[in-house]
């Protein structure tokens, strides 16, 4: 197998240029930057700078995805992360499923991330562990991604690995006890209705999280792939809101 394979057509990494704030936005498990390129582009609209790369061995292959493990992703974002900070006066970070997963990985291990926004973060996933529990086959087959509006469609995989499942899973448990040590302003979205990821994760994170600062959202016209689903608009403008009103927070507090 090539070591460098085909990225599919849309499934690449994503950066607009912008201002001094950045935010880092990371796509879910078996996703890719597409499915949340609307509300990049929202945010970058904004006038924020927005990057959203593509985890290692998603948007290409299941059979590539076999060859990555949840270490390479942290690692993805951890260096996304440390890139933007470079040259921006403060970074926050989006993840959706998986990715608020890795968002809550990156700000327990950078005390100076801006703020998080969390969308139907993974935390618990029965689903996944029953799966892993019920075969002994190398692939699992996948269901079709779980979004309301039947026009939208995600870049995605038919089958997944199981040891890729497994890896998620242990991504999973080691994040599970550093929710409390996030304190950074946080935002945290459902859906009402998720069929991959059941609503109580995200309020267990929410009542665990450390910040003072926090807000909940429901989304009550989307399934678990909300940023390609009807709360799209909402989200972006929600998002866009509250990291502006951190942003003024932040500044108001260093001049006094």
């Amino acid at each position: 197998m090539s070591q460098n394979p085909r990225v599919l057509d849309g499934a690449g990494s994503l950066y607009f240029p912008g201002g001094p704030t950045a935010v880092l936005v990371c796509h879910g498990f078996l996703g890719t930057p597409q499915s949340v390129q609307y509300v990049c582009r929202q945010l970058a609209r904004k006038g924020f700078t927005v990057s959203a790369p593509r985890l290692q061995g998603h948007g290409t292959s299941y059979q590539d995805l076999a060859r990555y493990t949840h270490q390479d992703w942290i690692k993805d974002i951890h260096t996304a992360y440390q890139s933007l900070r470079v040259n921006h006066s403060s970074v926050f970070i989006v993840g959706q499923s998986m990715g608020g997963t890795l968002a809550l990985h990156t700000a327990a291990s950078f005390q100076d991330t801006a703020g998080i926004a969390l969308i139907n973060p993974a935390l618990d996933v029965p689903g996944m562990q029953r799966a892993v529990r019920e075969t002994s086959a190398s692939f699992i087959k996948e269901d079709r991604p779980d979004i309301r509006c039947p026009q939208e469609e995600e870049i995605t995989y038919s089958h997944v690995p199981t040891a890729s499942v497994r890896s998620l899973l242990q991504l999973t448990a080691a994040v599970r006890p550093k929710v409390r040590s996030v304190s950074c302003p946080a935002l945290v979205a459902a859906s009402r209705i998720d069929h991959v990821v059941p609503p109580a994760n995200a309020i267990a994170i929410y009542e665990n999280l450390s910040s003072t600062s926090k807000a909940f959202e429901w989304l009550e016209q989307s399934y678990h792939v909300a940023t390609l689903d009807a709360d799209r608009d909402f989200l972006a403008d929600r998002l866009s809101l509250w990291i502006a009103s951190v942003t003024s927070s932040r500044l108001s507090a260093s001049h006094n």
